[in-house]
């Protein structure tokens, strides 16, 4: 699914509204239509509802959608604020065809809502373009001290689609987002989420082929987008023909790290995985995997050799940092002939010798958290920021990269960035990176190209990590309750 910029959207409304041809009183009429079917599945028992508009289009469809949900037997409140007189034709169209309304010219008409409402937010849409101010950003302010629950109609009030907020800037805080169309890139940013809370994008038939011919560097995974990229098995498949795989990973007190992403690799299906570790991990790997092959990594504590190898290489869970170990990766690195997989110390290695960073391998695979990425490329000055930084390292490297988190933005060599929509809180845990480390090696070495592993390796990782929460029935998970559920994942996927 693309995610385009605001004027991509204003532009296909117009297309729409000229090549199908439809009336754009009858598109806002679509839209709402839209809205109130989702809106009905979340409340399915009547609410009071109160609905807050201005007077452009996001106002208008927010009368569209009282007049829908009054025909429906609903209590709904509807206030509109700004001049009237100086409405979009559309706003005006449908003020008329509503039967009742009230103004808000001052702060003193702000109504109360009760806590057991929902406050439906129409006052801006995705076409704004400056702050809030005024009586908008006072009555913006107001509904989010309400108890009541909170949802914008598109995008809400105050929040950009394309650009970050200032810091001192006013949106209304949304528990839930109904879209329309396509999803916008804020919603997929930290510092937006307060804005956003969950989102759900509404089809409203605006024309796909114009929205095929979009040209965006931002998309979201979808399942259609993965399902061909897990690797089928031959009746006669061995395992040196699945894939062989190198974990070089492991230190003294982080030896879970190489455990875990070992166990990953196994469970995403490669066929054989030799783990170089330091000596005071060789019987840790050996009791607690036996399916894996243990090489000495020559060091007491920390690896201070890698063996050359032609298998796909994991660089980095657990590894540790010292000195004999960089040495021991700046020389494998130097040497390295194929896309590598690095993770954790190996980019936190990375980071203290930066001139590696042009000696990797074109198409390797980086899986960093924040921290780790900022230790690579610096500070940024917000969320859209750090994704033109992530735009940047991939094209400047030639590499593909994993920015860890909510929607995890998978980024190619080219600079494209797709948004991975799998995942929840209950994966914020101790070894989860290690987890999705192992799967995309493993995915890896069974064949797939560096960016397909990737994309479908974060994908199945979070959708092991939904499989995990959901099975549990709790909110909250061990990272090996990850590795547990990854067969459920795959399952699921190709099972839709």
């Amino acid at each position: 699914m693309k995610v385009l910029t605001s004027e991509q959207i204003r532009e296909a409304d117009q297309y729409t509204i000229k090549h199908e041809p439809i009336s754009s009183l009858d598109l806002m009429e679509r839209a709402s239509e839209a809205f109130v079917t989702k809106f009905l599945g979340l409340h399915p028992q009547k609410i009071p509802t109160y609905i807050f508009g201005g007077t452009g289009n996001n106002g208008g469809d927010g009368l569209v959608i009282s007049r829908l949900l009054i025909g429906r037997g609903w209590d709904v409140k509807t206030f509109v604020i700004g001049n009237l007189e100086k409405g979009s034709p559309d706003f005006t169209a449908n003020l008329k065809r509503l039967d009742s309304f009230a103004t808000i010219s001052k702060k003193n008409e702000f109504p109360k809502t009760p806590d057991d409402a929902v406050i439906i937010d129409g006052l801006f849409g995705s076409g704004l373009s400056r702050p809030v101010e005024g009586l908008y950003a006072e009555l913006i302010q107001y509904l989010n001290e309400q108890n009541a629950q909170r949802i914008a109609i598109d995008i809400a009030s105050g929040l950009y689609a394309d650009q970050s907020l200032a810091k001192d800037a006013v949106a209304f805080k949304a528990d839930y987002t109904i879209s329309f169309q396509v999803p916008k890139l804020s919603f997929f940013l930290p510092e937006c989420s307060k804005y956003v809370g969950e989102w759900r994008v509404m089809d409203i038939g605006l024309d796909k082929e114009f929205i095929e011919k979009q040209e965006t560097v931002f998309s979201v995974t979808e399942k259609n987008d993965v399902i061909n990229l897990v690797p089928e098995r031959s009746k006669f498949a061995h395992k040196n023909s699945v894939g062989r795989l190198l974990v070089v990973a492991g230190s003294k007190g982080k030896m879970g790290a190489a455990v875990l992403c070992t166990r990953a690799a196994f469970r995403a299906g490669v066929g054989l995985v030799n783990v170089c570790v330091p000596k005071c991990g060789i019987d840790i790997m050996q009791i607690t995997i036996p399916e894996a092959m243990v090489l000495d990594g020559k060091g007491t504590s920390e690896i201070q050799s890698i063996p050359n190898t032609d298998d796909t290489v994991i660089l980095g869970p657990g590894l540790g940092t010292g000195s004999k170990t960089l040495d021991a990766f700046e020389n494998f690195i130097r040497s390295a002939k194929h896309p590598l997989v690095i993770d954790a110390d190996g980019l936190n290695l990375l980071a203290k010798k930066k001139s590696l960073l042009k000696e990797v391998p074109v198409d390797s695979i980086l899986t960093p958290h924040p921290g780790e990425f900022k230790r690579l490329v610096g500070d940024w000055k917000n969320d859209f920021d750090k994704l033109d930084k992530l735009r940047a390292f991939c094209q400047k490297y030639k590499v593909n990269v994993v920015l860890k988190g909510a929607n995890s933005a998978v980024c190619n060599s080219g600079g494209a960035v797709h948004f991975n929509p799998t995942g929840n809180p209950g994966m914020a845990t101790a070894g989860s990176g290690d987890v999705l480390t192992g799967i995309v090696g493993a995915l890896l070495a069974q064949g797939l190209i560096p960016f397909d592993a990737l994309k479908l390796g974060v994908y199945l990782h979070g959708a092991a990590g939904d499989e995990a929460v959901r099975e549990l029935e709790m909110p909250w998970i061990q990272a090996s309750d990850i590795i547990r559920f990854i067969p459920n994942a795959v399952s699921a996927l190709l099972n839709q």
